[in-house]
């Protein structure tokens, strides 16, 4: 009676695929997803993405943050963070403000440290003899053993 309300309804839910499964198909959602088996198809979320250690993703990426523990064969465009853990191993382009690579993680294609996911300047940076692997701009941070065994 009086006034009519709008209520946005956002999932506080986790979405996951198990290790041992493949999915066949794109994925959109606005939680948070994990991913421990085999993804064929790309991903948008506003959440949070994580790629376990036993998953891997055939398709490109477009999240909040994201955690790679496993492989990616595509592109990744995180809006805010993304690590690249010790046993990722990523094959395509990233975007993202800000990174963190640990030691042992392997990457290959062009880093764009833009101001996230949304970025439309889609050229590659130029890479002065780096190979193609360039980061530019304030947020990278890659881990070192100070430690060694």
């Amino acid at each position: 009676m009086g006034k009519s309300q709008e209520v946005e309804t956002i999932s506080n839910g986790f979405n996951r695929i198990c290790a041992g499964t493949t999915f066949t198909g794109n994925i959109l959602a606005s939680s948070d997803i994990r991913i421990d088996g085999v993804l064929e198809g790309n991903v948008t979320t506003k959440g949070k993405f994580v790629v376990g250690e036993t998953g891997h993703i055939k398709g490109d990426i477009i999240c909040k943050n994201a955690d790679i523990l496993g492989k990616v064969n595509g592109k990744i465009a995180a809006s805010e963070f993304l690590a690249l853990k010790s046993t990722a191993n990523i094959t395509g382009d990233i975007t993202m403000p800000q990174i963190c690579i640990e030691v042992g993680a392997k990457f290959v294609g062009y880093c764009n440290m833009a101001n996230g996911a949304g970025n439309s300047n889609s050229g590659h940076n130029s890479n002065n003899g780096n190979n193609g692997n360039v980061a530019k701009g304030k947020g990278v941070m890659i881990s070192s053993d100070a430690n060694p065994k």
